[in-house]
């Protein structure tokens, strides 16, 4: 029955792992690079991680839209949810996700090196830090509705908005549990625990919740921040019936004897270089999705139909953003782990699997411009907010391109501790460049009188800021030596052994 072929899938997931370098053997059990070794690598954990994405981060949400935009007030419901999760996830999702670059990078770090005993102290330090440093953050949540208003969302928009937030507080915390443990499930070798996980939670627990919450008994903005709290429940209780059944707990709880301290001086710098900027980064280009919310609100003579088109425009922006996720999950994994084994092939790999990503992105954007006028019949029962979103859709064919060969180009900066360049290129595009240029077509009319083009000019800032990152990232990979690269990465895998010598 369903035990048997779990177990199966445990014994597939174990020799994944051995192929990936999972297990602490011989040298031959992590492949070097081949063409033939990256392309069937990319496909094999890409689709897994990809679907995981987007059944956890990209449907669901979207699916919320779609029962909201078929209520009784649709159009407010659709916009205050928009505003919500922008606040939300510039100001909670954000840094918890930044967080997790630890664990992203430390852990196929060290399974590339063959420390596949770190792993529980990786787990525990990456929790128990993020949790530390988001409290004050959880404090801002509380004012969520009150800032909002001042900074011009209508006042009855707003109160949704401090309400949501205020729910969604222990999402967060579940998210930061569930995140640093699908990290490591997924560099051991179960991707497909994460799609069977993000299946069953997202496709199953966040459609019924949401449909029951939203749609069928209309508890509006509360539903949404229910529905979401209990998937995350969901999925950190499946979380751990896997670890059972897959014997995972030692290997991801327990410490071996004489394992290092939970926080010593030199892991937590570690944290702090890592998340730090990852954290900045992710300030300096989500921030701009509650300018383009911002502007949007504040264009002279702007419908309410048309913010709430705007909504649903950002709602749908990160269900397609979930959908690349997987592709650049999986050029991150298998980079780190070339570099930490310091394979010289991991160059070619890198913009291979760059190539890779682009053309797969490519596909989906005509996909999208074949089946707009679908998409904006759906998510909407209001005649008006479809036909303004189906002046602005069109921008996100040019939005997602761009946007996975940016965050490609950019995901070596902060294991090799450039961090704050990325940080600094990050804020020059995209509040000196794009901001800038798009503010001046919105909120002026210099350019312009159409609504309709300042509403393009508020969403395509950030195609104008990825453009310009993106041209810089590639740049610096050019020039990298990647053999000091890889030598990076290889002695943070093993700076315990280093601790350990200085101590001695």
């Amino acid at each position: 029955g369903w035990l048997k072929r779990l177990r199966q899938a445990a014994a597939l997931g174990e020799a994944e792992e051995a192929r990936d370098g999972g297990d602490q053997g011989q040298d031959s059990e992590a492949p070097g690079y081949s063409f033939r070794n990256e392309v069937s690598y990319f496909f094999y954990k890409g689709v897994p991680l990809g679907l995981s994405s987007v059944l956890n981060w990209g449907i669901p949400p979207l699916v919320a839209m779609i029962f909201a935009g078929h209520t009784g007030q649709s159009a407010h419901l659709q916009a205050s949810m928009g505003y919500g999760r922008v606040w939300y996830n510039c100001t909670a999702l954000m840094p918890a996700v930044g967080m997790f670059a630890y664990a992203n990078n430390v852990v196929p770090g060290c399974i590339g090196a063959k420390r596949r005993d770190r792993i529980p102290r990786y787990l525990q330090r990456g929790i128990a830090l993020s949790l530390l440093v988001m409290l004050p953050l959880y404090a801002l949540q509380l004012s969520a509705g009150s800032i909002m208003e001042g900074l011009g969302v209508p006042a009855d928009n707003a109160r949704d908005v401090g309400e949501y937030c205020r729910w969604m507080i222990i999402t967060s915390i579940l998210t930061i549990l569930d995140g640093n443990i699908e990290t490591c499930f997924v560099n051991l070798g179960y991707a497909r625990c994460a799609t069977l996980n993000s299946f069953v939670s997202g496709v199953g627990v966040d459609i019924v919740c949401t449909y029951l919450f939203i749609f069928q008994w209309d508890w509006g903005i509360r539903g949404a921040a229910l529905a979401q709290m209990t998937v995350k429940v969901f999925r950190v209780f499946v979380w751990a019936v896997l670890a059972l059944l897959f014997g995972l707990v030692k290997t991801l709880c327990v410490a071996p004897h004489g394992a290092e301290p939970l926080f010593p001086k030199r892991e937590c710098r570690v944290f702090a270089e890592l998340a730090g900027p990852q954290i900045l980064s992710n300030f300096a280009g989500w921030l701009i999705f509650e300018f383009q919310v911002m502007m949007m609100t504040n264009i002279r003579g702007v419908p309410k139909d048309a913010l709430a088109a705007g909504a649903v425009w950002v709602q749908i922006e990160s269900s397609l953003a979930a959908a690349q996720d997987g592709w650049l999950r999986t050029t991150s994994m298998r980079s780190l782990v070339l570099l930490g084994k310091q394979d010289p092939g991991a160059r070619k790999a890198f913009f291979l699997f760059n190539r890779l990503a682009d053309s797969v992105v490519l596909v989906s954007n005509v996909l999208l411009l074949a089946f707009h006028g679908g998409i904006c019949q759906l998510v909407s029962n209001d005649e008006s907010v479809r036909e303004w979103l189906g002046k602005i859709v069109w921008v996100l064919t040019i939005h997602t391109q761009t946007r996975i060969s940016c965050l490609n180009a950019q995901f070596l900066f902060i294991p090799l501790g450039r961090g704050m360049l990325r940080t600094v290129v990050t804020f020059f595009s995209f509040y000196l460049v794009a901001t800038p240029l798009s503010a001046a077509v919105a909120l002026t009319d210099v350019f312009t009188r159409s609504v309709t083009a300042k509403l393009m000019a508020c969403v395509g800032s950030t195609s104008i800021a990825q453009v310009v990152l993106g041209a810089y990232s590639f740049y610096f990979l050019r020039k990298l030596d990647w053999h000091e690269a890889g030598a990076i990465i290889n002695r943070r895998a093993n700076n315990d052994k280093r601790q350990l010598e200085d101590s001695a």
